[in-house]
């Protein structure tokens, strides 16, 4: 799962940079909805056969997702902050890297903003929620909105790494999947029923475009326990034979880099209805492989630091393969951080846990 991961995260970077070599992988729809998939797997593969017993604590599962998360996260944060406060200074305030909404409508924004902001970019919590809502600087209060994209200033610019926007929503899911793996499949399936009826009738009504498209909760709800589903049926017997686990690895990985080459309705429902069919199987044939679990390590640093590696280009006007350079110095960056980081912090959370 690991190298499938990456490739999920890589497409994130790529949609919002440029092609490398004419591939687009997935996009970003695809990638964010596939790792909501991944996600809500693995939380059942936690919560049913890791956190039992004596380690069965609500508590316990949450403080280690949180920190699974937080130290990368904050880290970055931390390398936006000095550079853009570094850039401020080096040009006498004429640029601020990263910061410039801040910059530019901070007198503008009242204290209970500054502090909703602040706890967000912090705790990630509610990031979600942004991409709903504006500011209206005249009277400094936030106000519900149908397209982000028309407020001014623009909420999500106010978010120090921007794309953690689904860790928000991550966390969210996180919160409630040791309730949903309570209940039994039947109720599971319901569950995604309504999910999919919320987005059908936001469709209808003309809410079909982002955020509407996969930033809301209760409809994005549905890939989440889709993953769930397909732990499920990972735990069914008879899983596919060893041949044909790699046909349908290989199968998936092909399809991940063919996918921008094909322009048809609903082709991103196609991809991910395969890639739920399949998921049980790719988890079964590298659940052992240790080169792919290292280089599944790197898909989170890689998604939570490319924008601010971004930011940097975009200043420096580094536009010639700007995709495969950004591509280069991310994986580095995320290298980085998962030696410095990650691989400490999962020493602890191990030791939290009886993990086998």
């Amino acid at each position: 799962m690991g190298i499938l991961r990456l490739l999920l995260a890589i497409s994130v970077l790529l949609a919002h940079s440029s092609s490398v070599f004419g591939v687009n992988l997935v996009g970003g729809q695809a990638a964010v909805q596939a790792f909501y998939i991944v996600s809500g797997f693995y939380m059942a593969l936690i919560l049913k056969e890791k956190y039992i017993g004596n380690y069965n604590s609500y508590k316990l599962f949450i403080t280690n997702r949180l920190l699974r998360l937080f130290p990368v996260y904050w880290a970055v944060v931390i390398l936006v902050l000095i550079v853009g406060f570094l850039s401020y200074f080096l040009t006498d305030g004429h640029k601020i890297i990263g910061l410039e909404a801040y910059s530019n409508n901070i007198n503008n924004i009242d204290f209970i903003s500054i502090f909703f902001l602040v706890f967000t970019n912090i705790f990630m919590v509610f990031q979600d929620w942004v991409m709903f809502m504006g500011i209206d600087i005249t009277n400094n209060e936030f106000f519900f909105t149908t397209n982000f994209e028309e407020t001014f200033p623009q909420l999500y610019k106010f978010l120090l790494v921007p794309q953690a926007w689904t860790i928000g929503l991550e966390i969210t899911f996180y919160l409630i999947a040791p309730f949903l793996l309570r209940l039994k499949v039947k109720y599971i399936i319901l569950l995604m029923l309504i999910s999919a009826a919320i987005r059908v009738v936001l469709y209808y009504f003309g809410y079909s475009n982002d955020p509407w498209s996969y930033r809301f909760f209760p409809s994005e709800l549905f890939f989440f326990l889709l993953g769930i589903l397909a732990y499920y049926i990972y735990k069914m017997k008879p899983l596919p034979t060893v041949r044909q686990k790699y046909l349908l690895f290989y199968l998936i990985i092909f399809l991940t880099f063919i996918y921008s080459f094909f322009q048809f309705p609903g082709k991103i429902y196609l991809y991910l209805f395969i890639f739920f069919l399949v998921l049980p199987s790719v988890f079964s044939l590298s659940k052992k492989w240790k080169k792919d679990r290292s280089i599944g390590e790197l898909s989170y640093p890689l998604y939570i630091s490319h924008y601010f590696l971004l930011n940097i280009m975009i200043y420096f006007k580094i536009e010639s393969n700007k995709g495969l350079i950004l591509l280069i110095s991310t994986l580095l960056l995320s290298i980085l951080l998962n030696q410095l980081i990650s691989k400490r912090i999962e020493i602890y959370r191990q030791s939290r846990i009886n993990i086998k």
